[in-house]
């Protein structure tokens, strides 16, 4: 196993643990561990929603409708000029719908019309806070319309909503005064309608006056038309009296000879309608440019008293054009002055009422925020708790982590205890009889046969119980192992090589010395510090007497020794020892034992330390042949080892040897040396 790699793993989970892949089993398993804390958290927010719901104002509600009309909308009048005035009419579809419904709460709109109805001067404009009586800003402040706009925006004092299938826009106004959501909902209706007929009136005055200055125009061309025509027509009528000279010329000719007065007459006479004709014709040029630059461009041979009558119809069809565009733009201008009905966006379809009962606040949808509220983050803390929580919580994730196999698992509970001796502040028992059944016995029982199957007895005749810190229970399994080793006629010995913190002569109700320490010192035989307890098949050596340094006892040459002693008669010998990050003592022992067994408290202890500790091993030769999960949440029948296990205990892991303090077994000492 990389023990390297097993490190930087259990290192990088101490500042990241959202590294660990976790499972909707996790979650669930988070949050019944914390149960009690989601139970309260909620219960907190049940009592706050009630408490926010009985100081709450109450809130009334104004509505007031309009149905969007039938909006028709004419192209400019440069585009009708060109287009023989067409218009579009566009039906009020869902984007004229929408468009309408946010016009409703355009801030101009809003702030004209708070300016209209002095709202903002009214002392009950402000909105009542959840605390009854107390208002969210001084009564001394007066607000300007356009903070009251922003704060109605807001705080969602007003709505506009479109209803389905239909042209009808709700305007709802929530307050905690029913005069002044009365007066805003009616408000918005008037300064919306105000606001469309101006616009309305704007556009048409706009419209009107184009169109009166293309009038005008028109009626100056007209004008100019005409009198270029009357010009004309007195050029026609002289053609008329040349035509008839013209006749009368003939006549004479041909009864009279060219001196014969009445001939000589008739020809002065044309001759003088021709005068006439030519100079009315210049009266045209001068009178009219445009006549001027026509008849200067005519060919001279083009006969003058022909072209005459062909220039008249010309501006006479020209002159009737114009009449008829002058006709059509006052039709228009009519049109629009009189059409304004036709071009507004909508009607109002029903005012706004006084309110006659307050509509919130709702008990239910209060209660319910509050109480989903107070749940989701209970749960959301259960989760996030159990996302921080450096420990190993179940018998998979500590097999998976440590890549060791799981000998057994000890629950927590203390049902099968028979006997508690207490010393000092710490707790330590005694298991059972073979009769107990309890779901700790029955764990002792599983973990014994998980370490009998490991091999044969002569291979596996020594066991090394210890742990990666104080506290995660190896004096109590060694203890209970031993003791049921004993309990299936195996003769058995059990050593505490604790020097530090010995319990189990405290366990066992026997006394501390002589042992261990009195039989390496060579002041006693081994037979002379061998106890028996309870059960016959069961022996016992103590840690003996207090040693000024307890690791020079605790060397490879000493455990030899005490190896070598122990006659071949003990079937099953198991020691328990210290452990081993606060103090290197169990090292040598790993070395010599056949088996070495880590007891991991779940739920507790970091799980740094448990590699910390593979790592020691290893680096020693003396890899442990398994762990032991202790303090593991009492077992469902259908769960097995790698289930989940009810609720977990958090405890506070012992980690504090990893900086300055007391030395592992030091205050223990001091308490003896203050009592003695």
């Amino acid at each position: 196993m990389d023990y390297e790699k097993l490190n930087s793993i259990a290192e990088s989970e101490i500042s990241d643990s959202s590294g660990i892949a976790r499972g909707l089993k996790d979650y669930i398993f988070w949050v019944r561990n914390k149960l009690w804390l989601v139970m309260l958290i909620t219960v907190v927010g049940i009592v706050l929603g009630i408490f926010v719901h009985m100081k709450s104002p109450p809130i009334y509600q104004a509505n007031a409708s309009i149905e969007v009309e039938r909006v028709e909308r004419g192209d400019s009048l440069e585009q009708k000029q060109g287009s023989n005035f067409r218009t579009e009419a566009y039906l009020g579809g869902d984007a004229i719908i929408n468009t309408v419904t946010q016009k409703l709460l355009i801030p101009e709109i809003l702030i004209a019309m708070v300016e209209d109805t002095k709202l903002h001067e009214r002392e009950d404009i402000i909105k009542l806070s959840f605390l009854k009586n107390l208002k969210t800003t001084d009564e001394s402040v007066v607000l300007e319309p356009r903070q009251l706009v922003n704060m109605m925006l807001g705080e969602s004092w007003i709505r506009a909503v479109p209803r389905k299938k239909s042209y009808i826009v709700d305007i709802i106004v929530d307050h905690t005064s029913a005069e002044v959501a009365h007066q805003i909902a009616n408000g918005i209706l008037e300064a919306s309608k105000k606001n469309v007929e101006n616009k309305i009136n704007e556009e048409t005055n706009v419209n009107v006056k184009m169109a009166n200055q293309m009038v005008s125009g028109a009626e100056k061309e007209i004008l100019e038309l005409g009198e270029r025509l009357s010009l004309y027509n007195a050029c026609f009528l002289r053609k008329t009296l040349i035509d008839k000279a013209e006749e009368e010329v003939v006549e004479l000719k041909k009864r009279y000879g060219p001196k014969w007065p009445t001939l000589i007459e008739a020809e002065n006479k044309l001759k003088s309608h021709k005068d006439s004709f030519d100079t009315e014709l210049k009266q045209v040029s001068v009178i009219s440019p445009v006549e001027k630059e026509y008849w200067d461009n005519l060919p001279e041979e083009i006969d003058k008293i022909i072209n005459v009558q062909n220039r008249g119809q010309f501006i006479t069809a020209e002159l009737k054009n114009k009449e008829d565009l002058r006709n059509g733009l006052l039709s228009k201008i009519d049109s629009l002055v009189v059409g304004n009905k036709n071009s507004r966006e909508f009607s109002i379809a029903m005012e706004a009422v006084l309110p006659e009962g307050p509509i919130g606040p709702s008990f239910v949808k209060t209660f319910g925020l509050f109480f989903v509220g107070a749940l989701a983050s209970g749960i959301g803390l259960a989760i996030l708790l159990g996302f921080l929580d450096p420990s190993i919580r179940t018998v998979a994730e500590l097999e998976e982590y440590t890549g060791f196999p799981i000998l057994g698992a000890i629950p927590q509970g203390q049902q099968a205890v028979e006997k508690t001796v207490k010393k000092g502040s710490r707790s330590h028992v005694l298991l059972f009889n073979s009769d107990n059944h309890s779901p700790t016995a029955e764990s002792i029982r599983n973990l014994r046969a998980g370490l009998s199957f490991l091999g044969d007895k002569e291979d596996r005749r020594t066991f090394m119980f210890t742990s990666a810190v104080p506290g995660e229970g190896k004096s109590f399994a060694s203890a209970n192992v031993a003791y049921s080793f004993a309990s299936q006629k195996e003769k058995t010995l059990l050593v505490d090589l604790d020097l530090r913190k010995p319990v189990q002569h405290n366990i066992l109700e026997t006394k501390r010395s002589p042992g261990f320490s009195d039989f390496i010192s060579n002041q006693l035989s081994f037979e002379e510090v061998v106890k028996p307890t309870q059960n016959e098949n069961l022996f016992f050596i103590s840690s003996g007497s207090r040693s000024g340094n307890p690791s020079e006892l605790m060397t490879t040459q000493n455990i030899k020794k005490l190896l070598s002693s122990i006659p071949d008669d003990f079937q099953r010998v198991v020691f328990d020892t210290p452990p081993l990050i606060p103090v290197r003592d169990s090292l040598p022992v790993s070395k010599l034992v056949d088996s070495t067994v880590i007891l991991y408290r779940m739920g507790t202890t970091h799980r740094k330390a448990i590699s910390r500790i593979l790592k020691l091993l290893n680096e020693n030769n003396a890899d442990p042949v398994g762990i032991v999960a202790n303090a593991m949440p009492e077992m469902k029948k259908s769960s097995g080892y790698y289930g989940y296990y009810g609720n977990y205990y958090y405890g506070n892991y012992a980690y504090s040897y990893y900086g300055s303090g007391s030395y592992y077994g030091e205050e223990e000492e001091q308490e003896k040396e203050k009592s003695g």
